[in-house]
């Protein structure tokens, strides 16, 4: 193979033993399933004896192509369906969401398991769309569906009685975990060792939950990703049992508990086991390369294993790239070995990307060792060019040939065609600089999520303990910021708020009340709003006491008061509290977006992103920027088998978003305090020439700079 440039240059980590034979084993498991791959030739019959019918409201063979309509028509047994990038794969869940029901299969009876709920409402929608007139025949269109975490809330409150827990627990985001992790640290007076600073509650709440969704001991995570801390070992074990008996004692479950708490029933109460397995019939399964090791254990928990029903997974191996949020590579690539007699579909026409641009994904995907085979094709004759990699002399000409080309090309693309994807947020900070001075309008994804701002979470607290006064973690919150009232007196008030059944009137003893002014008006406010008679009045009770407070606290409180707005509109939506906190807690506003443009109104701008949050989106032209060895892949990842493959993927995702024309740039070095990098990124290195162009752009005094 005739490379872009010299392979030999970079250093590869070897195999141990254990890695290599768990390759091994993952490749045998890959093997056995591929062996079991059906494709649309040898099932020529099989759609025409199953759903030719005049009774069918939508004709699958004409909408669909020839693998698309295997997998949407398959309904029984076991199945994995591989769905290459751009193949289509909303529009073939959907169309077998459809399929079921026009072979008589109750809406009910299915369930969708996405990762975000409005992928499962576009699915869900477009199929009623499809069937139309035919559902008015049917007892309801009551598809379950949903995020893992949202079906899960949904069974624990439902069972609860069989299940013998309180139906009015309260959900914990990641912030309130760890404020719940600091107070059982300081309620035992954990105190630092030797030199070595006591763990910040972020680290141990991401230690703990980490070891719980990839089955760790906190011995093992800590020697490896936090040997610093390895004379803490002992005592973090001590918080997280404390941690979950605290949770247990307070009805508080975090995000880890909604998923393994079902787990742990379904393993532990037969009869919870056989409801569930008979609800839920068919069951499909979305984006399943990222799946953890809790939510596969739920989805072999609840699949039936009677000769009736089915179930579907479908993703993209070449696309696992969320590790670092627990996320299993391995589930999808040992799905034959759960289920020996499974089916394997693949989806390989490709529907977004030129030619060219396929052509460099299929090298890409040529590249990761473990994985099932797949050449992605596309039969569009889409106007495109070769991928285009240029050397740059420093970031900041990096960045201005970024924009320039934005510019050169705009005759051709609106601004919204563009996309600038990074390995991580800070790669784009002299990209947006160089946008400013060029006046070309950008929008960044990233930044703070809606209800994780401060002003929401203080708001929310207070509707969390109208819903449950048991929350302890919510009164911390509120009272906190109350003149006078520490964490000490904080945690008395809960204490004594919980032994009064809940009750808000100790805020008004006189032992408490005299430490601060603000009590009397919260006890009435608290009692006001109990009495309320929608959520928006609530709120409407709530601000008025909240508002006050928020100007003593920050300077820019009439600007943060504008989240109100939205946040009662949110409400809205919703007629009781419980529900009101499930949606903001499982699958809350997608508003992580910090807009800077010369038009705060313009919708015509450039993406700029990290390419986990580019993953299912798609633009025109991608610039792929800082591309140098050491930042793609990460030097962190450069030792490990693993880690490297998913830097590899990763790189892949990236690629992948670009529909005709794909720009990777990097500059001559990159100098940080992890070391000076100055190779090209190995990914590009592994790549045939012919796949793609390399060029460069010259420094002032006309030296080129090349590889």
């Amino acid at each position: 193979m005739n490379s872009v440039f010299d392979t030999e240059q970079y250093n590869y980590p070897p195999f141990d033993t254990v890695t290599k034979q768990k390759i091994d084993e993952l490749k045998l498991a890959i093997n056995r399933l591929e062996s079991n791959l059906i494709n649309p030739e040898d099932n020529s019959n099989s759609y025409d004896n199953m759903c030719v019918s005049s009774q069918l409201a939508v004709n699958y063979a004409d909408e669909l192509n020839a693998s698309q309509l295997l997998a949407a028509t398959t309904t029984q047994g076991q199945m994995l369906v591989i769905a290459g990038a751009g193949s289509g794969k909303t529009k073939t869940l959907t169309y077998r969401t459809s399929y079921l029901i026009e072979q008589g299969v109750l809406p009910s009876q299915i369930l969708l398991l996405t990762f975000t709920r409005k992928a499962a409402n576009e699915i869900k929608a477009r199929a009623k769309h499809l069937l139309g007139d035919k559902l008015q025949n049917l007892a309801g269109y009551d598809i379950a569906s949903g995020t893992f975490h949202s079906f899960c809330n949904m069974l624990l409150r439902r069972y609860a009685k069989l299940l013998n827990i309180n139906a009015q627990f309260t959900i914990l985001d990641t912030g309130d975990s760890e404020d719940a992790i600091d107070l059982v640290v300081k309620e035992n007076n954990f105190k630092k060792i030797g030199k070595v600073h006591f763990p910040r509650k972020k680290t141990l709440q991401v230690i703990i939950s980490t070891c719980r969704n990839r089955r760790l001991t906190v011995e093992a995570l800590v020697n490896k990703n936090y040997p610093d801390l390895s004379g803490y070992i002992e005592t973090i074990e001590q918080i997280a049992k404390q941690y979950h008996n605290y949770k247990r004692k307070k009805d508080l479950y975090d995000f880890d508990d909604i998923i393994s708490q079902v787990v742990r029933h379904l393993q532990t109460n037969p009869l919870f086991r056989e409801r569930v397995q008979q609800a839920y019939q068919h069951i499909m399964v979305d984006e399943y390369q990222d799946t953890n090791i809790p939510q596969k254990e739920l989805i072999d928990l609840i699949s039936t294993k009677s000769g009736y029903g089915s179930l579907m997974v479908v993703g993209d191996d070449n696309q696992s790239i969320y590790a670092f949020r627990g996320a299993n590579y391995q589930n999808i690539l040992l799905f034959g070995h759960t289920y020996p007699d499974a089916k394997l579909i693949k989806l390989e026409q490709n529907y977004r990307s030129s030619p060219a641009v396929l052509d460099f994904v299929n090298a890409l995907s040529d590249q990761i060792t473990l994985g099932y085979k797949k050449s992605l094709f596309s039969d569009n004759s889409i106007d495109g060019e070769k991928p285009v990699f240029t050397r740059c002399r420093d970031e900041q000409a990096e960045a201005k040939y970024i924009a320039d080309t934005i510019l050169q090309l705009r005759d051709s693309f609106d601004y919204k065609d563009f996309a600038v994807l990074g390995r991580t947020s800070y790669q784009s900070n002299y990209v947006q600089l160089e946008f400013m001075e060029k006046n070309i309008p950008f929008v960044v994804v990233g930044g703070i999520k809606f209800v994780e701002k401060r002003h929401i979470k203080d708001v929310l607290a207070f509707v969390r303990v109208l819903h449950n006064p048991n929350d302890v973690i919510a009164w911390h919150r509120i009272l906190t910021i109350l003149k006078g009232i520490g964490a000490v007196t904080a945690t008395k008030i809960a204490e004594a708020i919980s032994q009064a059944e809940n009750s808000f009137e100790p805020l008004i003893q006189a032992n408490f009340a005299s430490r601060s002014e603000q009590l009397q008006p919260l006890y009435q406010t608290l009692t006001k709003a109990n009495q309320a008679d929608s959520i928006e009045e609530i709120l409407e009770i709530l601000l008025d006491f909240y508002l006050p407070v928020l100007q003593l606290l920050e300077e820019n409180w009439k600007e943060r008061a504008e989240d109100f707005r939205v946040l009662k509109g949110l409400a809205n939506e919703h007629q009781r509290i419980d529900s009101f906190l499930e949606s903001l807690a499982l699958d809350p506003p997608n508003d992580s977006v910090a807009v800077q443009t010369n038009e705060p109104a313009e919708e015509d701008v450039v993406t700029i992103s990290t390419i986990h949050s580019a993953k299912g989106l798609e633009w025109q032209v991608v610039f792929v920027n800082s591309l140098i060895d050491g930042m793609m892949p990460h030097y962190k990842s450069s030792h490990n088998f693993e880690e490297l493959e998913e830097e590899r993927k990763l790189f892949y995702v990236a690629c992948s978003r670009a529909k005709t024309r794909l720009y990777l740039t990097a500059p001559n070095y990159l100098a940080s305090y992890a070391g000076y990098f100055d190779k090209a990124s190995r990914f590009i290195a592994e790549v045939p020439s012919s796949c793609v162009i390399a060029d460069s752009v010259e420094k002032e005094e006309n030296e080129a700079v090349w590889w």
